[in-house]
């Protein structure tokens, strides 16, 4: 009888370590990848309704997108197409093969150096690591993890949970002035 319950113990262990017991995310379990949008004023929002954030982007910033191997950079004083977030949803499969990039905004184009970027992207859930630095999005306040690159760049990674999926926020830094640029566009940001 001893061995009979260790081994219900072992297998409810598993399950809940493995699978996560009941968890309803499967690779065809999908989210929205919200969409962005430029206005007849030169404004650009981005806005996923499915996991409450939006935020106003800046005009004098880019937006880095990409069609194949190819860079595109779209400044963010323009018009554009409406389908620039191309991916209407994605599935959890694309996040788990590091498809879920939706998009990146930088205050230079690369070829003028290094300046302030901010990428968003959806993943899978992500384990939690050393937490040394915090991000805030309006009143929502991330922890996650900063580094200096030999480069002398600055990142710092944060997620916010939604089930299945983490939203990943990158940002990378040289100066304390493009840090500033960030965390001022981030705290204009509903999430």
């Amino acid at each position: 009888m001893p061995k009979a319950k260790f081994l219900l113990l072992a297998a409810i262990i598993t399950c809940l370590i493995g699978t996560g017991c009941g968890s309803s995310c499967t690779k065809t379990t999908a989210i929205s990848t919200g969409e962005l949008s430029s206005h007849f004023d030169g404004n650009w929002k981005y806005e996923n309704k499915e996991l409450g954030f939006s935020l106003n982007l800046p005009n004098g910033w880019y937006l880095q997108t990409s069609l194949g191997r190819i860079q595109y950079y779209v400044p963010l004083s323009k018009n554009a197409p409406e389908d620039m977030v191309r991916q209407k949803t994605l599935t959890l499969a694309d996040a788990q093969a590091n498809k879920g990039a939706l998009f990146t905004i930088r205050d230079v184009m690369p070829e003028e150096g290094a300046g302030a970027a901010i990428s968003f992207a959806l993943t899978d859930l992500q384990p939690k690591g050393e937490e040394n630095g915090e991000l805030t999005i309006g009143s929502e306040h991330l922890k996650g993890a900063s580094a200096k690159t030999a480069r002398g760049t600055t990142t710092l990674t944060v997620f916010k949970n939604y089930g299945c999926f983490d939203l990943k926020i990158f940002v990378a830094y040289t100066t304390p002035e493009q840090l500033e640029k960030i965390k001022s566009l981030l705290a204009t940001g509903k999430i």
